[in-house]
């Protein structure tokens, strides 16, 4: 604020009247009536009327004035507005100017013997045991699967079946590429056939060739060679055709990605389930890990219907941790389903919460502060 400016100076004259030092309530001033009064001149660039606010403090009383001035008068709604402000503000300004410390505050509510009492409070809350908990992402997937895999090296032609869908035992599943499988057993029989027709002119002839008659046995083992090859090629033209070996649902990913794509033998294709056989693949993120055994507790809050969890049981774990399908590295838990709730559908996703073993709840608050600190100092 400056001082020197016109308004300033009038104002500062004006508060400095004896007759204004005593103001309890606000008042209207007409200046036009005040300067005539003590024969001075107002100023030109002088609003006319000045309303003057006391500020008080509820703890220390008149704090100052609250000085507006305009050329209109102020209304009486005004003036019960800046009654109920004056109020607030007398208190607002008493706090910042206190020189009251927490300190203070803590001296005056927390000494003696309710300070230990409250301390004596504090510290077994800090110490009561509560369970550790931590939460990972989970998903709903089959108990004990059957996998249907490639049975030997080839190229898959097509899959016959879509996700989701219900097979039976006996159900075509997968045919893979069998045109060189064909080829091969075409090839096969045309070999016994030759081996079968060299074997007999063989034994017409030995009645009088002693030396035909040397060859029959290595003609005949000739010919059980082409037998098993031809067996061979068979079997791996049938088995080019994959069939389901029990009742379930398909689970498959991507399924036109797999058309034209070459599998190795044992190659897993496409898994089939029972709907009603499921557990809990958890993803613990190593930053998240707890202490954990053998049949702890888990609840699992699916993102379909997050309000009703379903209850299982820490059935396994891995040792060593790995990527997650997010790219982070977690372990691996498995949990049982145990709710008589309607058993969710695989595939579902949601969040799984794993409960460890006792601690302080001091711990459980300040765990990762302390696991911070003690990575940052290197113990």
């Amino acid at each position: 604020v400056d001082r020197t400016a016109p308004l300033i100076t009038f104002v500062e004259d004006f508060m400095n009247n004896k007759s204004l030092k005593d103001l309890k309530e606000i008042e209207l001033i007409d200046l036009e009536k005040f300067t005539k009064a003590m024969k001075r001149k107002k100023p030109n660039n002088i609003p006319q009327y000045l309303l003057c606010v006391p500020i008080f403090s509820p703890q220390k009383g008149l704090q100052g004035y609250l000085i507006l001035s305009r050329n209109d008068p102020f209304k009486e709604n005004e003036n019960e507005l800046l009654r109920h402000l004056s109020r607030t503000y007398g208190h607002a300004y008493n706090t910042f100017l206190s020189n009251y410390s927490i300190k203070d505050f803590l001296n005056k509510n927390f000494s003696g013997r309710k300070r230990w009492i409250i301390i004596g409070i504090v510290f077994l809350i800090l110490v009561f045991p509560i369970r550790m908990t931590s939460t990972a992402p989970v998903e709903v997937v089959a108990k004990n699967p059957y996998l249907v895999t490639s049975p030997f090296d080839g190229v898959v032609k097509k899959i016959i079946t879509n996700n989701n869908d219900k097979v039976k035992s006996g159900d075509l599943l997968v045919i893979l590429e069998d045109t060189d499988l064909l080829n091969d057993f075409n090839l096969a029989k045309q070999s016994l056939r030759l081996a079968e027709t060299e074997l007999l002119r063989s034994r017409q002839s030995s009645f009088t060739d002693n030396e035909e008659k040397s060859r029959l046995a290595e003609l005949v083992a000739r010919v059980d060679l082409k037998k098993a090859e031809v067996q061979s090629s068979q079997q791996k033209l049938k088995n080019s055709k994959i069939y389901s070996e029990q009742k379930g649902v398909v689970i498959v990913n991507r399924k036109l990605d797999w058309q034209g794509r070459p599998v190795a033998v044992g190659e897993k294709i496409l898994t089939i389930a029972d709907p009603k056989e499921i557990e809990f693949l958890i993803w613990l993120p190593v930053k998240d890990s707890i202490v954990i055994k053998e049949n702890s507790k888990v609840r699992v809050f699916l993102d379909v219907n997050p309000i009703s969890p379903y209850k299982g049981k820490l059935l396994r774990s891995t040792y060593e941790p790995e990527l997650s399908p997010e790219e982070v590295l977690s372990y691996k838990l498995v949990s049982s389903f145990e709710s008589n709730k309607k058993t969710p559908r695989i595939g579902l996703r949601g969040t799984a919460k794993v409960y460890g073993s006792r601690v302080m709840l001091f711990y459980y608050l300040f765990r990762k502060p302390i696991t911070f600190v003690r990575q940052l100092i290197g113990i």
